[in-house]
């Protein structure tokens, strides 16, 4: 984010969100949600230092809450009132000031500072750590152009990026993880290896000692003896001289327990290895086999069936496409408490006026509604005409209706004319 795009975000704040009042603040997604009260264009915002970005927020749910830091901490003790005024102190570069009626809340948008709430005389309150004070730069900032027109395609831009990284931080979990179990795996069989090189071993020679125990002195100690075998072949084993020819058969068989039990404890180990290993190969392929359901049904349902427009004040518009577009829009993606438009005797798209539950029209948002309402109908040639609205649970359709042909009830009428696009209005 470019100082531009933090001066864009500052300004569109300084106009929905003041006279708002702080009712909440958590962690998520490794940044600071303040939540704000009194506000229906936005409902919060969200800073994140290591990002370097304030953006407004609409939809909290994309927003899930993660244990408070020290940061978050300190803002819930300290930050409280009714939002004032925003503002970037440019020169002290990338830092926003967020004013309440008794403490400023400083936010240093680089490395190195930590954020920090003062009082209006400027002594300090809380810091998330000691430091010194901001200095001023030596320089001004470059300027850039704005990344976005509108300064709500943040939240969208920062949510996407955001769970793209998350997923590739769990795939590098899985694959620490994998290759850690992969790891034990080898160990383990190396040990079982090593216990049945013993067993043999010491089966061999404990066996051989018993059956020519007679030849030897109980008392006897030696470094080594040679012993035929079963074969009729000659074996040497080597003994411990600090005990006798029958402790030495003693420890040998030992030995063979204790590689029995080795085998036996090592095999369970590596059944134990071998399940987790299996379990989160199951969980990857489950990963990707939801990406890949989720890329098909995104490829099979490429076609959005709606046009979507911005507002500068960040109001959403979604227009029908064709008339099979129409339906879907009005009755599977419009929620009941948004706004219905649509021209009035002529063919053409529904539009829908995203609206908040309880929340009052403004006057604009509606005429701008009307101008698409007969922008994409056939009453553009004429450049007027009258528009239908009323809210969505307002509007149904009986069984057996064609596509896009519709019931509706307690809807007003407006007349349009010398119908333009309006100002600022982006299309997404």
């Amino acid at each position: 984010m470019y100082l531009s795009d933090t001066i864009q975000v500052v300004d569109f704040l300084n106009k929905f969100a003041v006279n708002s009042l702080v009712s909440a603040i958590s962690a998520s997604r490794g940044g600071t949600l303040v939540r704000l009260y009194g506000n229906s264009e936005i409902s919060g915002f969200f800073f994140h230092l290591k990002e370097k970005i304030i953006i407004p927020v609409r939809n909290l749910s994309a927003f899930p809450k993660e244990p408070l830091t020290r940061l978050e901490e300190g803002l819930r003790a300290n930050f409280y009132g009714k939002i004032k005024s925003f503002s970037v102190m440019k020169e002290f570069g990338k830092v926003v000031k967020v004013e309440t009626e008794n403490i400023d809340l400083i936010i240093p948008l680089f490395a190195g500072k930590p954020v920090r709430i003062s009082d209006k005389s400027g002594n300090s309150i809380w810091m998330e750590r000691k430091d010194n004070k901001l200095n001023l730069l030596e320089k001004q900032m470059k300027d850039f152009p704005l990344t976005f027109e509108n300064p709500l395609f943040w939240e969208s831009w920062f949510i996407e990026k955001s769970d793209r990284e998350g997923e590739e931080e769990k795939r590098k979990k899985l694959e620490e993880k994998r290759n850690k179990i992969l790891s034990s795996i080898n160990i383990v069989k190396e040990d079982i290896g090593k216990h049945e090189e013993n067993l043999a071993k010491f089966s061999e020679f404990a066996e051989l000692l018993r059956a020519n125990l007679w030849k030897f002195d109980s008392s006897e100690h030696k470094n080594a003896v040679i012993l035929t075998d079963y074969e009729n072949n000659e074996k040497e084993i080597t003994l411990d001289p600090a005990k006798t020819v029958l402790q030495n058969m003693e420890r040998f068989f030992a030995n063979i327990k204790k590689a029995k039990s080795g085998i036996e404890n090592s095999g369970k180990r590596l059944e134990s290895l071998n399940e987790e290993l299996k379990k989160l190969n199951d969980v990857s392929v489950l990963t990707e086999e939801a990406k890949s359901v989720f890329k098909q049904k995104k490829k099979q349902t490429g076609h959005v069936p709606y046009h979507e427009f911005h507002a500068a004040n960040g109001r959403v518009f979604l227009v029908g496409k064709e008339a099979a577009d129409n339906d879907e829009l009005t009755f599977k993606i419009a929620l009941p408490h948004d706004l219905w438009f649509h021209a009035k005797d002529y063919h053409g798209s529904h539009v829908i006026m995203r609206m908040k539950k309880g929340e009052e029209p403004k006057h604009e948002d509606i005429l701008t509604a009307c101008r698409l309402a007969i922008l994409y109908s056939r009453a553009k040639k004429g450049g007027c005409g009258e528009v239908w609205f009323t809210a969505r649970k307002n509007v149904t359709k009986r069984k057996g209706m064609a596509a896009g042909l519709v019931n509706f009830k307690n809807a007003k009428v407006i007349y349009m004319k010398d119908v333009a696009m309006p100002e600022g209005l982006v299309k997404v």
